[in-house]
């Protein structure tokens, strides 16, 4: 009677890796709300127009107004309509 090979099991390829890894990560995310995407969309806007203002020079304003500044200019931007 021939004996059982104690080979080690292949490991999966990269393409079963990357497919179980996108099965599993679309499985566990909760659905957004609208207003999740719109602080996430103020914050990015925020700190895009801070970094302007942080390489505009922004003379001697202290960075808390900075951030104030760059949240004022986000709003504006989020609410702006042609």
């Amino acid at each position: 009677m021939p004996r059982p090979s104690k080979k080690k099991p292949l490991a999966p390829s990269l393409e079963q890796e990357a497919k179980a890894f996108k099965s599993s990560k679309t499985k566990n995310t909760p659905p957004k709300s609208p207003k999740d995407d719109l602080s996430h969309l103020r914050a990015q806007l925020a700190a895009s127009v801070l970094g302007g203002l942080i390489a505009g020079g922004g003379g001697s304003i202290r960075a808390k107004e900075l951030v104030d500044e760059a949240y004022r200019y986000a709003d504006l931007l989020i609410q702006y309509e042609d």
